[in-house]
């Protein structure tokens, strides 16, 4: 009994002092594991425990703070078990230190791992408000708790979670807000509720107002978790471009190792700089853990390239203009242009990262448009790219077509752990406006950054205005790094036909070989390389007109960016074809096209004209081609109607089919602008015409004469001095060549084979410029001719039949107070033969022919008529035939002098009776050359004296005599200026002195006036 009293007293002294003696033994513990607290005991019994103002921590800012605590226990005998906790308002702080949760001094509280697995205890917990301060590193989390149940089955509560600004590596995640709520069931939580944010922004992306619905399970030991989430975006922009709305759904299932599950996303509007999509979906499983995996589809829908991608795309659409590629690349890029706009698709794509790399897998892609055009890949191994050694491996097949686009399909291989790539493939014929193109027996291998490629081109289609078919050259493309060669051996380039407007070229093959190493070479910057050949040999024709095109030598340099070639010919016809000759044509390629020719010659069928000595510059340009340089135009008779000119300054254009070409031309004799000529040739139509233009060539004595310029004056004219103008125009087409000209004379003074000419004046309208033909009714003015007997004032009516002929159609001159006319004629200069001129004489007065005819020994009167005819030919001229008739009487005496001899009785009778007589029949015939000895016959009738005579009775019985004189005079005529013979010596003409031979002449008729009696009668000493 006292042994119990002892005990109870014992125990009512304990229950007394409990509170002092838990405080006590709390302090002991706590100061043990150095945990500094303060707190108020409120309650304390075996079953319950409520303490108060709580604060675990540094006093100043402590880990753990709460109002209330309360404690709800089961006492056994061998132990004793928490049955409740309860809290009100609580506040903690924590911080994750290399992923693991620190609550400050709280941890030293915590029991040391068992080493059991994890599991919620059986425990009824109820919590008013309860809020961890979490450093996590990244920033600051708040998170919040309530909630109240049997932890492990049937606890509900709400999570909250809250933070301004998390930063993760160079992204932030700005306000950070969730409310989940939270679920034990059988000891696995469940949490359910949203979770978003304003935004997130890494670098210069942003994601506006990210959010996502997550419901997820975990196991019992928080080892495994199972769930979904709905994720959604407002927006998403970056430097690249913008994306609207993004939402989607994903499903997981894991633990701390590996994760697995399904997603399924879906973004609104893609706007990038490179294009743009209506909606972008990504769907396929996903793997998270020691490795991070992804097998799926990426696909779009109403996707559409940039504009600047099509703009760009466009630039190339006058690719290759001129020539085939020109339509082929248009028709490309309008149909990739048209595919670029709108297009949707969808690609099998798969990564997988392991430790130190990652492996990324294009299983299948398929474009297309809605144009029709297609892109498709696949294959059973598809494209595979190991990271970050690069390693590749591939093997499926590329197609392309439909929509415009050309059917490409390409076959590629390249085996695991081997680094060459090879494939074949072909284009199928590809065609655009007349262009096509077909690739055959494409073959390739790459590896690493070397590889080959073979191939057979065929290229159709227009070049220029012209048409080629079936242009083939078989192609290798060798390539190492950055080295390129195409084609290092020769090669045969062959072609079936090439047609332009009035041209075909019929099929041809050529060898071709390189210069250097290949054809093409490019090493980096450098490009080098070239072809050359010989003997190009071209058949063909210009409408019917068979064509050859040939050259000695070809050569291109790319490396000087330059070509030659050496011995061009071109011939157009057969007959008389045209023809074109280059001795050398050399040219240089880059920022322009040009360069030199030599010895460049030919002449336009049959037009009769030579072209050659042509040596100059050229340049091609968008336009055709120029030529600038200097040449000789010469006849191409076998005797030339003109002497070889010189275009110092000439211009050639070819520009399509048409070619224009100006020149001023100088004569070859004496440097002198000659004309102007503009030439147009039109290729199709093989027709064209050269214009002449003459301003003023100006004839001088020693200084430019016709000789210069023409060997058809030569014996004909000389000593020109006058102005010479007038156009010309020489027209020929495939069936004729014609020629017009006009060209006129102004106050010429020349010497001709008839004698000196002065004031020339005339108009000449040539009907065939080239052969020297005018039309009929040519006019000519002449102030004075002088073929022995001057006469002034003439009108000629002429045709040139050619170069050597004139038709004199009548010619009229003022003489002896009556006219001189000249009978229509032909003078042939091409023969040595006589030339004859009949010459009529109407109304002349006797007395003024007399003084003309320079008889000056007689006198006369009356009116006379007849004819001159006049021989010329290389004897000289002359007059044969010639008579002129009184009309009616006259009077006729001599008046010269008389010899001083004493005439004796009779004979002075007679002179004093005869001196001078009256007539009623006059005729005067006269034969002789115009150079030489006249004799002149006259005979007169019907006498009667005259005044000034003496008469007596004899006298006056004789003349009731029918008495008939005849009189012969054997004198000089006149001496020309020069004999007809200069015809055939033109020095003659050239060198002689005019007025010292008219002085000559003059004193020679002085000197050799006849008298009346021989010269032996002449006064002796």
């Amino acid at each position: 009994m006292a042994l119990l009293a002892l005990v109870s007293a014992t125990v009512a002294t304990a229950w007394l002092q409990r509170r002092t003696i838990a405080q006590g033994f709390v302090d002991r513990e706590l100061a043990r594991r150095g945990i500094a607290a303060r707190y108020t005991i409120e309650q304390l019994s075996p079953w319950r425990q409520r303490l108060t103002n709580v604060a675990i921590g540094d006093p100043r800012d402590p880990d753990l703070t709460a109002d209330w605590i309360e404690l709800r226990t089961a006492l056994y005998p061998w132990r004793a078990e928490v049955l409740v906790v309860k809290a009100g308002k609580v506040r903690a702080k924590g911080r994750l230190v290399d992923g693991t949760l620190s609550l400050g001094s709280i941890d030293r509280l915590m029991p040391p791992p068992s080493g059991k697995p994890f599991s919620l205890p059986r425990l009824s917990v109820e919590v008013a408000d309860a809020q961890l301060r979490l450093d996590s590193g990244a920033g600051l989390v708040v998170l919040g708790l309530r909630g109240k149940g049997l932890l492990t089955n049937g606890f509900d509560g709400t999570v909250r979670a809250q933070s301004a600004k998390l930063r993760v590596g160079s992204c932030d995640l700005l306000g950070v807000r969730g409310e989940m709520q939270v679920r034990i069931r059988r000891g696995a939580p469940s949490l359910a509720g949203p979770l978003a944010a304003q935004q997130l922004a890494c670098a210069d992306a942003r994601a506006v107002q990210p959010r996502g619905d997550l419901q997820v399970t975990l196991d019992a030991a928080l080892h495994g978790w199972q769930g979904s989430a709905r994720l959604g975006l407002a927006s998403l922009t970056s430097a690249y471009g913008s994306m609207g709305g993004v939402a989607g759904r994903l499903d997981f299932a894991g633990d701390r190792a590996r994760t697995t599950g399904m997603l399924d996303l879906r973004g609104g509007a893609v706007t990038a700089e490179a294009g743009g999509a209506g909606s972008v979906s990504v769907s396929g499983r996903y793997a998270v853990g020691d490795t991070t995996a992804f097998d799926g589809t990426v696909a779009v829908q109403n996707a559409a390239v940039g504009p600047l991608l099509l703009r760009h795309l466009g630039g190339y659409r006058g690719l290759g203009l001129g020539t085939p590629v020109a339509p082929l690349a248009a028709k490309l890029v309008a149909a990739a242009e048209a595919a670029g706009r709108h297009f949707e698709g969808s690609a099998a794509i798969g990564f997988a990262t392991r430790r130190g790399g990652a492996t990324v897998r294009l299983q299948r892609l398929d474009l297309s448009a809605r144009s029709g055009g297609r892109l498709r890949f696949g294959g059973d191994g598809g494209a595979v790219l190991d990271l970050p050694d690069g390693s590749f491996a591939l093997a499926g097949r590329l197609a392309l077509g439909g929509g415009g686009l050309p059917d490409v399909t390409l076959d590629l291989l390249r085996r695991p752990g081997s680094d060459q790539l090879q494939g074949t493939g072909t284009l199928r014929p590809y065609a655009a406006g007349g262009a096509r193109l077909a690739l055959a027996d494409l073959h390739f291998r790459v590896r690493g950054r070397s590889g080959l490629a073979s191939s057979v081109a065929t290229l159709s289609g227009p070049l220029g205005g012209a048409h080629i078919k079936d242009l083939s050259m078989p192609l290798l493309a060798q390539w190492n790094g950055n080295s390129l060669l195409v084609n290092p051996a020769c090669q045969t380039l062959g072609f079936a036909r090439i047609a332009s407007p009035g041209m075909v070229l019929r099929g041809h093959r050529q060898r071709l070989c390189p210069v250097g190493p290949a054809m093409l070479a490019w090493r980096g910057r450098d490009l080098a390389g070239g072809v050359r050949t010989s003997g190009v040999a071209l058949a063909g024709s210009m409408g019917s007109t068979p064509l050859q095109l040939g050259a000695d030598a070809v050569r291109v340099d790319l490396a000087r960016r330059s070509f030659t070639l050496g011995t061009v010919a071109v011939r157009m016809g057969t007959d008389r074809p045209t023809r074109l000759d280059i001795g050398q044509l050399q040219g240089a390629f880059g920022a322009t096209l040009g360069g030199s020719f030599e010895a460049l010659g030919g002449q336009i069928g049959a037009v009769p004209l030579v072209l050659s000595q042509g040596r100059g510059r050229w340049q091609a340009d968008d336009g055709g081609l120029s030529l600038v340089g200097s040449f000789r135009l010469a006849d191409a008779e076998a005797t030339p109607r003109f002497e070889p000119l010189l275009a110092p300054n000439g211009q050639l254009r070819f520009s399509g089919n048409r070619i224009e070409a100006q020149a001023a031309l100088v004569g070859t004799k004496r440097a002198v602008e000659v004309a102007k000529v503009s030439i147009t040739h039109d290729l199709s139509a093989g027709a064209g015409q050269a214009l002449l233009d003459v301003p003023g060539l100006r004839f001088r004595l020693n200084g430019l004469q016709p000789t210069d310029l023409t060997p058809l004056t030569l014996g004909v004219i000389a000593d020109v001095d006058g102005l010479v103008s007038g156009t010309g125009r020489v027209a020929w087409s495939g069936e004729a060549v014609t020629s017009t000209g006009r060209f006129a004379a102004t106050d010429v003074a020349l010497a001709a084979a008839f004698g000196p000419v002065q004031g020339l004046t005339t108009q000449l309208d040539f009907a065939d410029l080239l052969n020297v033909r005018t039309v009929p009714g040519q006019v000519a003015r002449v102030a004075e001719i002088n073929p022995g007997v001057p006469v002034r004032d003439g009108v000629f009516h002429y045709q040139l039949l050619d170069s050597r002929r004139v038709q004199v159609e009548g010619a009229r001159w003022p003489f002896a107070g009556g006219e001189l006319i000249l009978d229509p004629a032909t003078l042939d200069f091409n023969e040595a033969g006589e030339r004859r001129m009949t010459f009529r004489v109407k109304g002349v007065d006797a007395a003024l022919f007399l003084k003309e005819m320079a008889f000056d020994n007689l006198d006369a009167t009356g009116t006379f008529d007849g004819t001159l005819p006049m021989i010329f030919d290389a004897n000289g001229g002359r007059v044969e035939g010639g008579e002129l008739r009184a009309r009616a009487g006259g009077h006729i005496a001599y008046v010269g002098e008389v010899s001083r001899e004493n005439l004796g009785t009779w004979g002075n009778m007679a002179f004093q009776a005869l001196k001078s007589l009256d007539y009623r029949n006059l005729a005067i015939r006269m034969n002789g050359p115009l150079a030489g000895e006249m004799i002149t016959d006259i005979r007169f009738s019907g006498l009667s004296q005259g005044t000034g005579t003496k008469s007596n009775f004899l006298i006056r019985r004789l003349a009731r005599l029918p008495l008939v004189f005849n009189v012969r005079i054997n004198a000089p005529f006149r001496q020309l200026l020069d004999s007809v013979q200069s015809w055939y010596d033109p020095r003659r003409l050239i060198e002689r002195n005019l007025p010292a031979l008219i002085e000559e002449q003059k004193r020679a008729e002085e000197a050799g006036k006849p008298t009346v009696q021989p010269a032996e009668s002449t006064p002796r000493p």
